[in-house]
């Protein structure tokens, strides 16, 4: 009798051990060890990457880094702008070098008349560069003039707010600039919206965008410019907004659009009074 008590005993205590090693298992399935690489983790966990301001941010940067979405600031996720060089720059700018993973390695300006150049740009293609930043500390320095060209000449406005009527998933998905940050929502014609968004949302990456237009009228989403857009624009390499195409235009002296030849025009009045 004795021994079919103890006999009882030791299967209860085994099946016991069993179902606690099972729950066991079961939970580290659910919460991976914090350990495991970046490169083994779901699109779920990337999207919830932390993102905090670095502990030597200028202050001028503060308002932008504000201003970014969760995606944003995901897609920033790693990047660091530490200051490796702070010199004097044309027109009264700084020129700054600054980690090559700043803004995922892409030239652009802050704040303070910054032109910001990440490391791994080779020299040979500064000069282009920071002509077409200067465009973008132009373009600080004097928002209302450049604004009132834009409304005149191109026929742009600057709602503060995203279209009526556009889905969601793509204001969630707009990739914020650090050059057009101020008025990130234009429409062209009181019709189309053109939006810079991240080719992959789930997992958001600064390089990895592309324009798309938004027709007010239609209500719809288009992956191509409409052919009015390119009548009067063309193709420029940069088409997310008035900053940037004015910038590649006035860098590279195209003259090949009625667009163009009416931002050429008025900048050499422009200039003079700058």
């Amino acid at each position: 009798m004795i021994q079919w008590i103890l006999l009882t005993i030791i299967v209860g205590l085994a099946l016991a051990y069993c179902l606690h090693a099972y729950e066991s298992v079961e939970g580290m399935s659910d919460y991976p060890p914090t350990s495991s690489s970046s490169s083994s983790s779901s699109s779920s966990s990337t999207s919830t990457a932390p993102f905090a301001d670095p502990a030597d941010t200028d202050p001028d940067d503060l308002p932008w880094l504000a201003s970014l979405s969760k995606l944003d600031r995901v897609a920033r996720h790693g990047n660091s702008c530490t200051v490796m060089a702070d010199n004097p720059g044309p027109e009264g700018t700084r020129l700054q070098t600054v980690s090559r993973t700043c803004e995922s390695g892409m030239p652009h300006t802050a704040d303070g008349d910054r032109i910001r150049i990440p490391d791994l740009i080779p020299e040979a293609l500064r000069e282009s560069i920071i002509r077409h930043e200067l465009v973008h500390i132009w373009q600080r320095r004097s928002p209302e003039l450049w604004s009132t060209f834009y409304r005149r000449h191109w026929s742009f406005e600057f709602p503060g707010d995203p279209p009526a009527g556009i889905p969601d998933q793509y204001i969630q998905a707009r990739r914020s600039n650090p050059d057009t940050w101020r008025h990130p929502w234009v429409r062209w014609m009181a019709r189309w919206w053109p939006i810079a968004i991240y080719d992959q949302p789930d997992s958001p990456r600064l390089r990895e965008s592309h324009t798309v237009w938004w027709d007010e009228h239609r209500q719809q989403i288009l992956d191509t410019p409409p052919t009015e857009w390119t009548s009067f624009f063309g193709y420029p390499s940069q088409d997310e907004h008035p900053h940037e195409i004015s910038a590649v235009y006035l860098t590279d002296g195209d003259m090949n659009s009625e667009a163009a030849r009416r931002l050429q025009r008025w900048w050499e009045i422009a200039k003079s009074h700058r």
